[in-house]
């Protein structure tokens, strides 16, 4: 069912809200005379074409939102005439082009949705003289060029997600100022260059996606003033040195992911007082020392991956603690003596990777305990005895050892 093109006589009584009605078609150019208009919804419907120029036309307009359609070409600049409007939504379409500079001359507009479409070029610096933002979602598009520094000046704003787009250059310090900051999620771009200290200035913040970019330089020990963090994703990038201490001061997150990138050194005892910590994600980095027995107080934790790193030592027997523990991969170390009878407590685990390190002593018959345990893999280390017949059916390498009688 197409749009009645009636709908555009001023003199009409307007619906404004119309979603979830499965409308295709085409939007009337004639839209543009209602001059009364407050609120125009369209969303979730099947409407093609693009978006006429006309829109910019109704000065009373407050709200206009074109979200998941099928609507083409190019965001008008004749929005930027829409003074009154304070939320514009027209994610998920097709549309192309870039983002015109003229949204920049909103200055009511607190929602700005954007992502889920194909526009390209450069973010406007424009944009940051929208004072009144609290939301800025251009994520899933192919966006270029650099992270305004203007952006920076968006005091209002809570939520920045800039995520799957070809964004290059480094994190802006200027954002570092944006105190009401919530959710700031910059992964699956290229930005490059080292992450800003002045990013620990944001006490707001539940929520720092960083990762899948081309990061370098040191973490920051900033990051452990973010005492409302509960989310860390800093994982495939080119970050290196130690991991900053200061994380340990992070007693809120939930999810730490620091994995595929070249940090070095010991593992913080300091992560033992992360207790609301879920999952603990530290593989493919060239991490040192032994592993901390503190991790043995994160009671929450539900996976926890320490593999390929160069870790050493023995394996903590407090790791019996982690009742909730789900996932446990400490494959491809140099970890040595024998594995702790304690796993044998672990009611929750599936997935247990020990293998390629020179662990060494039988296996623990208490491993035959692990009924929910699905995989295990024990291959490449230097282990005696016999396999408890418990552990057969997840048993997914060759230990070159035969099972219990």
């Amino acid at each position: 069912m197409s749009i009645p093109l009636a709908l555009g006589n001023p003199s009409r009584s307007v619906p404004p809200i119309i979603p979830h009605n499965l409308l295709s078609g085409s939007i009337p150019a004639s839209f543009g005379n209602l001059s009364g208009l407050k609120l125009l919804d369209l969303s979730y419907n099947a409407l093609s074409g693009s978006i006429p120029a006309s829109m910019g036309n109704p000065s009373s307009l407050e709200g206009l939102d074109l979200e998941w359609n099928e609507l083409r070409g190019s965001i008008p600049a004749s929005l930027g005439e829409l003074s009154q409007l304070v939320t514009l939504n027209l994610g998920w379409n097709k549309l192309r082009g870039s983002i015109p500079s003229s949204l920049g001359n909103l200055s009511n507009l607190s929602w700005l949705y954007l992502s889920g479409n194909n526009l390209s070029g450069s973010i406007p610096a424009s944009l940051g003289d929208l004072s009144q933002l609290e939301e800025l979602h251009l994520f899933q598009n192919d966006l270029s060029g650099s992270i305004p520094a203007s952006m920076g000046n968006l005091v209002s704003l809570e939520r920045l997600y800039l995520s799957y787009n070809e964004l290059s250059g480094s994190i802006p310090a200027s954002m570092g100022n944006l105190s009401s900051l919530e959710g700031l999620t910059l992964g699956w771009n290229e930005l490059s260059g080292s992450i800003p200290a002045a990013l620990g200035n944001l006490s707001n913040l539940s929520r720092l996606y960083l990762n899948d970019n081309e990061l370098s330089g040191s973490i920051p020990s900033t990051l452990g003033n973010l005492s409302n963090l509960k989310t860390l994703k800093l994982y495939s990038n080119e970050l290196s040195g130690s991991i900053p201490l200061a994380l340990g001061n992070l007693s809120g997150l939930k999810l730490l992911d620091l994995s595929s990138n070249e940090l070095s050194g010991s593992i913080p005892a300091s992560f033992g007082n992360l207790f609301n910590l879920e999952r603990l994600n530290l593989n493919g980095n060239k991490l040192s020392g032994s592993i901390p027995a503190s991790f043995g107080n994160l009671s929450g934790l539900k996976l926890l991956d320490l593999s390929s790193n160069e870790l050493s030592g023995s394996t903590p027997a407090s790791f019996g603690n982690l009742s909730n523990l789900s996932w446990l991969d400490l494959s491809d170390n140099e970890l040595s003596g024998s594995i702790p009878s304690a796993l044998g407590n672990l009611s929750n685990l599936k997935t247990l990777k020990l293998y390629s390190n020179e662990l060494s002593g039988s296996i623990p018959l208490a491993l035959g305990n692990l009924s929910n345990l699905s995989r295990l893999a024990l291959r490449g280390n230097n282990l005696s005895g016999c396999i408890p017949m418990g552990l057969r059916a997840a048993l997914t390498d060759n230990a070159s050892l035969s099972f219990c009688s």
